[in-house]
């Protein structure tokens, strides 16, 4: 029997509502059914429906057409008219336990019968009457001394008040919502002591009882599973200490930075909530460590910076110090990079450091450009908050449509900060990520421009029906300076191509200059997208895309692209396949991304 049926059953008959009362009197049918009777020795097969017009509403329907057993697998075995009316009965039975998991538990339901002459079709027509409504609620707290603010912040938040409508579904979640306030601050053992639903007249009494047990106070870290690394890199990621009042989200956070740390490749944090080390609890801390050596070979395409082929190789533990030093050299032939990077351990007051250095070389929209930079960065995270501080030197080669070369340096320090804002980072559906970087330079310290740039982006997301998205992007930015020349290109702006302006060359936008295109001191973009889930991890989009770059934002002439494309899923994101069209250049163009939120 469905664990919801038996739950209502039970439910029913504490109510003194009993389906036997009900059979007592002959159920009702309907004139039609009555004239349509056949006789008795004469067995045919039955298939039951919804009336079409059931005066319940669309969920309630469905619910009943799931759950219902003749609803949805409706019998072939030929049935005499007694067997029709046991049967019937059978679902009466079912029907009534199961809307009183919804709160109606006096319905009243008829059977409409259409006879043909080897089968019937059974109209199941229901009246649900008034829903059962909360008329009280008590809260009792036993154990130990539970704090006033907590006892009024469970009955604030309480799930099921007073002039609901009892549904058993609201009943469970309140309770246990009640019991997880008590078990994830200080009180692991807490419990359900009793609980009670007292029904009678369309109203409902609730009584829940929590006995909170003691409070729980941290006792030792019990580490399994650290071989490679030693003990002080756990500290780093603020463990709770000996002593501290035990606080399940506290540890839960210290579990997922362990696991997003790139050391471990999964991390258990568990404590025992048995009352008698309640003084003490011991934390079970079990790791699995990643391989101190990654070696990749990739390759792929991209429409802004075509094939692509790479290798890179990770060491988990550079200089025996936890140093984590990533490496690549990728190949495009629109582009070519090679990077160092070098991440510290975090440090205790949660910062996380690191250098690098870069090279790289490009040749896109008749601008070639060779990159060399070294610098160091720092990232503050604090919640759905990241803030960046970093220092950098850039020393830049670059020549336009063939012509002569110019060079350009400068020591850029900047600060930045985005906050992420998303029901899913990989897959945002609702909720919205907001950045804004600020970096300048001054010639007074090896640079060859004064300049400050900044730069904001901010990118939304509106769920539409239950599977559906609106994408709204836009992202602008400016260099303060009295010219762009000694500016390094990596400090201007150009658009065009994927996740800018599609239906546009990548970086295709920007200032002309010697019939090719260069960096301009000013850009903004907008993008507004609707996404369309198909069933499975298929799905259809259109978009409209607008920006420029150009040295004043007077200058910006708002070119516009047009199209729509395929998305599909994958874990690190939807793959985006999309058909543009330049209206501007007149022309169509493929654009392919994974599209990761910023």
């Amino acid at each position: 029997m469905n664990p919801r049926v038996f739950a209502a059953l039970t439910l029913i008959l504490s109510a003194h509502l009993t389906c036997e009362a009900q059979e007592s009197n002959p159920e009702p049918e309907s004139q039609s059914a009555r004239t349509a009777s056949v006789p008795a020795e004469k067995a045919q097969r039955a298939e039951f429906d919804l009336a079409d017009k059931p005066a319940i509403e669309k969920r309630l329907a469905e619910l009943l057409k799931k759950h219902v057993s003749v609803f949805n697998a409706p019998s072939d075995e030929a049935l005499t008219p007694a067997e029709l009316r046991l049967l019937r009965y059978s679902v009466r039975k079912e029907i009534t336990a199961l809307l009183a998991t919804e709160g109606y538990f006096t319905p009243t339901i008829s059977f409409d019968l259409e006879t043909g002459a080897v089968s019937s079709l059974v109209h199941v027509k229901i009246d649900l009457g008034e829903p059962t409504r909360v008329a009280s609620v008590a809260i009792n707290f036993s154990g130990d001394a539970v704090p006033k603010q907590l006892q009024q912040s469970i009955s604030t938040d309480w799930e099921l008040p007073k002039n609901a409508v009892f549904r058993d579904d609201d009943w469970n979640r309140a309770k246990n919502k009640a019991l997880y306030s008590l078990t994830e601050q200080s009180f692991a053992a807490a419990k359900i002591s009793n609980s009670q639903a007292t029904i009678q007249d369309q109203l409902a009494d609730l009584a829940l009882d929590l006995d909170s047990g003691p409070p729980f106070l941290i006792g030792q870290l019990r580490i399994t599973g650290l071989h490679s690394y030693q003990p002080w890199l756990i500290d780093r990621y603020h463990p709770p200490q000996t002593g501290d009042m035990y606080n399940r989200e506290k540890l839960l956070k210290f579990q997922r930075d362990l696991q997003n740390s790139p050391y471990f490749s999964s991390v258990t944090v568990n404590v025992d909530p048995d009352p008698a080390v309640a003084d003490a609890v011991p934390v079970e801390v079990l790791l699995t460590e990643r391989k101190k050596y990654d070696v990749g070979l990739g390759g792929g395409y991209s429409t802004n910076t075509g094939l692509r082929g790479e290798v890179s190789l990770r060491d988990r533990d550079f200089l025996d110090d936890a140093y984590d030093l990533r490496s690549v050299i990728r190949i495009e032939q629109l582009r070519q990079t090679g990077f160092v990077d070098m991440y510290l351990p975090p440090r205790t007051d949660g910062y996380l450091d690191s250098v690098g250095v870069l090279f790289d070389r490009s040749d896109i929209s008749s601008l070639v450009t060779s990159t060399s930079s070294l610098g160091g960065k720092r990232v503050i995270t604090d919640g759905d908050i990241e803030r960046r501080l970093g220092l950098s030197f850039v020393y830049e080669n670059s020549t336009v449509s063939g012509g002569p070369e110019t060079l350009a340096k400068a020591l850029v320090s900047s600060i930045g900060w985005t906050r992420r804002k998303v029901n899913n980072v990989f897959e945002p559906r609702s909720g919205y990520i907001a950045q804004l970087d600020i970096s300048g330079a001054a010639k007074a310290a090896l640079s060859d421009q004064n300049f400050v740039r900044l730069y904001g982006k901010f990118q939304y997301w509106i769920p539409v029906a239950d599977r559906d998205v609106i994408i709204l992007r836009a992202d602008s930015g400016y260099v303060m300076a009295s010219s762009s020349n000694g500016i390094p290109e990596e400090y201007l702006f150009r658009a065009g191509g994927t996740a800018s302006v599609r239906g546009y060359s990548y970086q295709s936008l920007g200032v002309n200059q010697n019939n090719g295109i260069v960096g301009g001191r000013a850009m903004a973009t907008a993008t507004a997208e609707y996404v369309h889930w198909l069933e499975g991890s298929w799905g259809v989009a259109a978009f409209v895309d607008e920006g420029d770059a150009a040295d004043h934002f007077s200058a910006l002439h708002l070119n516009q692209g047009v199209g729509g494309g395929l998305r599909f899923k994958t874990p690190a994101g939807p793959i985006a396949l999309d058909l543009g069209y330049g209206r501007e250049v007149k022309k169509f163009r493929l654009d392919f991304s994974i599209g990761i939120a910023f």
